[in-house]
């Protein structure tokens, strides 16, 4: 079984990915169940088989603990983690060849508090791989993007999970510089000399893309989009590829 969780900045497509390429894996004769563990999701594009909010909601939160709609996303990442235990049993009930999980909206509250890289932790006996979205319409700029790296590679270092990085929503871009720029640490510190001005915000750019050409040299990111179902191929290929690499087969 291969866990594949999608995580990414509120308003980037995890939710509509996870359905879309569960659809593509489902073409190719996969066995794919999706784990919605949104509790804040008001519409999901696809049927889960398991849904948070079958236990609690964070509207329901907010009326039960009297508490804002920040406090209730935070108490529901915790409510996750006590659940975790029945999560992972029905994970593994299920015998699915892909197992997509649909993670909360807010990249914060799961990736960077204590909760998300316990449910990790709970994942070690499964292969996992997450996929770590990027939105191409945000328009970022060039310090943008090395912002958006060192987030990819937080990511991977908190939650200790091998991570693919993709720009969703390709369709929207205006220009393929974009994802040059993101395959290609060299490029982009061209781009950022020539195109920002002088100062302490370019200068920590610049040493911060040293840190990931030398921590992380093999940065490869996939443009995708729900239309056509561009980039999945290549997608699926880099996750066969990272799962081969322990030792297994798809």
């Amino acid at each position: 079984m291969f866990a594949v969780p999608f995580l990414g900045p509120a308003g980037s497509g995890k939710t509509s990915l996870a359905g879309s390429f569960g659809e593509f894996l489902a073409e190719k004769g996969y066995n794919v169940k999706i784990f919605n563990l949104d509790a804040g999701a008001e519409y999901l594009p696809y049927v889960p088989n398991f849904d948070i909010r079958d236990f609690f909601r964070v509207s329901e939160i907010m009326k039960k603990e009297r508490i804002g709609p920040n406090a209730s996303i935070i108490r529901a990442s915790q409510m996750i983690y006590e659940v975790s235990g029945q999560i992972i049993e029905r994970m593994k009930k299920t015998k699915a060849d892909y197992v997509l999980i649909d993670t909360p909206g807010q990249l914060e509250v799961f990736a960077f508090k204590p909760t998300g890289s316990l449910f990790m932790e709970k994942l070690r006996d499964m292969r996992v791989c997450g996929i770590f979205l990027l939105g191409a319409d945000t328009s970022p700029t060039t310090t943008g993007f090395v912002v958006a790296l060192l987030m990819s590679m937080a990511i991977q270092i908190q939650l200790g999970i091998n991570l693919i990085t993709v720009l969703h929503k390709s369709d929207m871009l205006k220009s393929k510089e974009f994802l040059e720029m993101l395959n290609n640490p060299e490029l982009l510190r061209d781009k950022i000399t020539t195109t920002e001005q002088s100062g302490v915000i370019t200068d920590l750019a610049l040493d911060a893309l040293k840190i990931i050409k030398n921590v992380h040299p093999a940065v490869r990111v996939i443009a995708t989009s729900i239309i056509n179902h561009e980039g999945y191929e290549e997608l699926f290929d880099l996750l066969h590829e990272i799962f081969c690499s322990c030792g297994d087969n798809l």
